[in-house]
């Protein structure tokens, strides 16, 4: 099976890496234990926030908070991002049933891959929905401190301070979760056109030289290779 339809380096097994200018400036080739730390990262965040959640449904009864937070997970890892975000990526052009880049390899791929650039609506969505995948967690359970606070409950109760100690655990992890990506994968990644990515544009160019079909889909999007912005 030809895994590589687009004609892709990153996706040869045969480039000549060792002569590319942008050798170790990006993640171009599967790295397996990057993708360990990035599951790693993002599963404590998602386990502690549901944990959160679960407990302020014990509380107060109000378990759609959490029904509302697994069905957000769902949609968003399953099927959001992986259309606004991931298809524009070159791991997603891959033909697998799954995909399997560094920052997530558990994703099933539903949708066909797109050469061009992210356009601003889809950044939009990018952005908007990794912020409410961070702050609903974080708000619902100061919600539950909250709801202790106003029955009369004092901070020393076993049950006031479980959530307190949880809260506190889903903002670290939330933090460590885009302080990794934000700084250890966002500046060296291969989705050039994401949002959060701050990869230089002189490397951007020379990939995209390399690779003709995103290079044609990047400029018919009106981009200028020349261009020195």
């Amino acid at each position: 099976m030809n895994r590589n339809p687009y004609k892709l380096c990153t996706l040869n097994p045969k480039s000549n890496c060792h002569n590319c200018k942008n050798k170790d400036k990006i993640d171009c080739r599967f790295n397996i234990k990057h993708t360990i730390v990035s599951m790693l990262v993002v599963g404590s965040f998602l386990i502690v926030s549901v944990m959160g959640l679960f407990y302020i449904g014990r509380v107060t009864g109000l378990w759609w908070i959490l029904l509302v937070f697994i069905i957000y997970i769902g949609l968003f890892f399953i099927l959001i991002a992986p259309r606004i975000t991931c298809s524009h990526c070159p791991y997603y052009a891959e033909k697998r049933l799954r995909f399997h880049c560094t920052g997530n390899m558990l994703t099933p791929k539903i949708w066909k891959y797109h050469p061009e650039p992210i356009n601003k609506y889809e950044k939009a969505v990018t952005v908007i929905g990794f912020a409410f995948l961070g702050a609903f967690p974080i708000f619902s359970e100061l919600y539950g401190i909250w709801f202790f606070y106003a029955n009369g409950f004092n901070i020393l109760d076993p049950a006031v301070l479980g959530l307190i100690i949880i809260f506190i655990a889903t903002i670290l992890t939330c933090i460590l979760f885009f302080a990794v990506f934000l700084l250890l994968y966002c500046p060296r990644c291969i989705n050039f056109s994401c949002f959060f990515n701050k990869v230089p544009k002189s490397i951007v160019d020379e990939y995209l030289k390399k690779n003709p079909v995103i290079r044609k889909a990047w400029e018919k999007s009106g981009y200028d290779l020349n261009s020195t912005k």
